[in-house]
């Protein structure tokens, strides 16, 4: 089967209760306060999958494999005050709290 990742509109979200399996679409928001400035999404405690910002794909991360470990966020695609983060993460969930972190710098891993 397939799953179009072109329009993350269509998706369905429930309230998080237990730990979601493999395979499994997150939505969290965060907030930009002060101004607006590129970043970067660090993905360390995730495994394998896409995250898309306020609609935008943001790009596959897999950090184990890399060869970058954060994907960059342009500024023009953020907004003052409150944002949008969706994750499709296709393997393994981390076993701690689920959560991303934002960052001013890239990792871009070794070659």
């Amino acid at each position: 089967w397939t799953l179009p990742l072109n329009n993350t509109d269509k998706a369905k979200f429930t309230k998080l209760i237990n730990k979601p399996g493999t395979g499994s679409m997150l939505r969290g928001h965060f907030t930009v306060e002060g101004p607006v400035a590129d970043t970067w999404v660090k993905m360390s405690a995730f495994s394998k999958g896409v995250i898309f910002v306020n609609g935008k794909n943001i790009g596959r991360y897999w950090p184990a494999v890399g060869p970058q470990k954060h994907l960059f966020v342009p500024s023009v695609w953020l907004h003052k005050g409150e944002n949008e983060l969706i994750l499709f993460e296709v393997e393994n969930m981390p076993d701690s709290e689920l959560f991303v972190e934002l960052v001013d710098y890239p990792d871009i891993g070794s070659c």
